[in-house]
């Protein structure tokens, strides 16, 4: 029986004054829904929606000017 690897694809994005930003990780090839974490060098709270194999958005509660960083963790 062949077991799946665990695949992590880590990232950062410029933000300038967004609600949210979409990030796209389908060069992973995921077997499923993966786990997302993110945060950001300003104090706001962030949340991710609308996740797929391929895809997801990460939102936040306000607009602001800095960086955001997020891993995406899941198996192939």
């Amino acid at each position: 029986m062949a077991s799946s690897l665990p695949r992590i694809y880590t990232c950062s994005d410029a933000v300038n004054m967004v609600d949210y930003i979409d990030i796209d990780y389908s060069t992973l090839g995921l077997l499923n829904v993966p786990s997302i974490t993110a945060n950001a060098n300003e104090d706001i709270n962030i949340f991710v929606s609308d996740k797929t194999k391929t895809t997801a958005r990460i939102n936040f509660s306000q607009k602001f000017i800095g960086t955001v960083y997020y891993t995406v963790i899941g198996f192939n």
